[in-house]
């Protein structure tokens, strides 16, 4: 029996040490994935203020935009190319994008930056646009260290 009893206590300890189990398949959020996803709420709750259909996400977007950020941020370049690398499905695509020093996430003053900027704040409110994805990195640009923030939107 105490044989027994020590099979016990040292399986319940490794139980503990392992921490919780996550539901199969569930993959962990980086950082900047978590912080996609409030900004997506804060673009559909600016619409919802503006009497404006929410904005419903886009895999592709998303993750056109993941994808664009971080390749501003690998290549230490700020600004648009000549075209969006989503799906082909949509008519009409267009793009914001933001940047700022430090290394928060300031989802509150990116967005009152694209409100700021009248191109930016018409692509926010555009009653056309309907699919919506962001994507953000943190890192340097230059020997800044900064934020950069895309957000991608579009019509079917």
């Amino acid at each position: 029996m105490p044989r027994m009893h020590t099979t016990m206590v040292v399986m319940a300890a490794l139980a503990v040490l392992a921490g919780p189990i996550s539901p199969a398949g569930a993959a962990q959020q980086t950082p900047n994935e978590a912080a996609a996803e409030p900004m997506l709420g804060a673009i559909n709750e600016t619409r919802a203020k503006n009497k404006l259909d929410a904005l419903r996400e886009s895999p592709s977007l998303i993750g056109s935009a993941t994808r664009f950020s971080h390749w501003l941020m690998a290549n230490d370049s700020f600004g648009h190319l000549g075209g969006i690398q989503a799906s082909n499905r949509f008519a009409l695509l267009g793009e914001a994008l933001a940047m700022h020093t430090g290394r928060d996430f300031s989802i509150k003053g990116t967005l009152a930056q694209w409100m700021g900027s009248p191109p930016h704040r018409a692509l926010v409110l555009s009653s056309t646009m309907r699919w919506m994805g962001t994507g953000v990195t943190r890192g340097r640009l230059g020997s800044t260290a900064a934020t950069v923030w895309v957000l991608q939107v579009g019509r079917l």
